[in-house]
């Protein structure tokens, strides 16, 4: 099933963003003390305690600024970041082998700046747990995206032995140093002051990203209040 998936999206804007060379790790972006204008609405973080001012972009990993986030999707602009997020399996199945799959939404262009700017943090798209999961590996593997399956092999009645399912060949859809940037930040979302704190094995450098978004009214327009879905992606070692 498809879900709005928060701030888990994050991850995906700064890397295609790094792979424009709209910012480095530590391009600096000032985060508007906690509340950002956006035509007629007002962009806020998560957490109403949070007001943050200049932020690298691997703190705007670490510390999940909305603000931040919006900002380098601005940078990278709507049909890149469309593109991107489409070339990652996003809006479409991943045609694992099990029945029921949702595709999720991502909507066509043109996108208002408020859309643009709710996406990036995970708001206005929805995704399923599997696309997160197959494009999440794509980005901290060296950026090669694969074809998830359940089935390793298979055989008939007539057959002693198991045969191997072929599968196809990944497809390369970031460059193997993005990759390993984008890795490398994302393990700072569990150190000190990070949202991922719990995420911590020790002996290993873990990374990954937390994600909460607000749950979608179903008898109407909007959000219900205090009400969320949260979730952690992950990687190890």
């Amino acid at each position: 099933d498809s879900f709005e998936p928060g701030s888990t999206m994050k991850p995906f804007v700064v890397a295609l963003a790094l792979e424009e060379k709209k910012i480095q790790p530590n391009t600096t972006i000032f985060c508007e003390n906690g509340k950002m204008k956006v035509g007629d609405r007002t962009v806020r973080e998560a957490d109403s305690h949070h007001q943050f001012g200049n932020l690298t972009s691997s703190e705007i990993l670490a510390f999940s600024s909305n603000i931040g986030s919006a900002k380098i999707a601005f940078m990278l602009g709507e049909e890149n970041l469309r593109n991107g997020l489409n070339k990652f399996g996003f809006g479409k199945k991943t045609a694992i082998d099990f029945p029921g799959e949702a595709k999720g939404v991502l909507q066509e262009l043109p996108w208002r700046n408020h859309l643009l700017a709710n996406i990036s943090f995970g708001h206005g798209i929805s995704v399923t747990a599997i696309q997160m999961a197959n494009a999440f590996a794509a980005l901290v593997n060296g950026g090669v995206l694969n074809s998830p399956y359940l089935v390793e092999a298979a055989k008939t009645q007539e057959e002693s032995d198991f045969k191997t399912l072929e599968r196809p060949a990944g497809t390369q859809v970031l460059s193997k140093d993005t990759s390993n940037k984008i890795k490398l930040m994302l393990t700072a979302v569990t150190y000190d002051g990070g949202t991922g704190v719990n995420a911590r094995v020790p002996g290993f450098q873990v990374g990954g990203k937390t994600g909460t978004a607000q749950k979608a009214n179903p008898r109407g327009k909007g959000y219900l209040a205090n009400s969320y879905v949260s979730s952690f992606i992950g990687f190890i070692p």
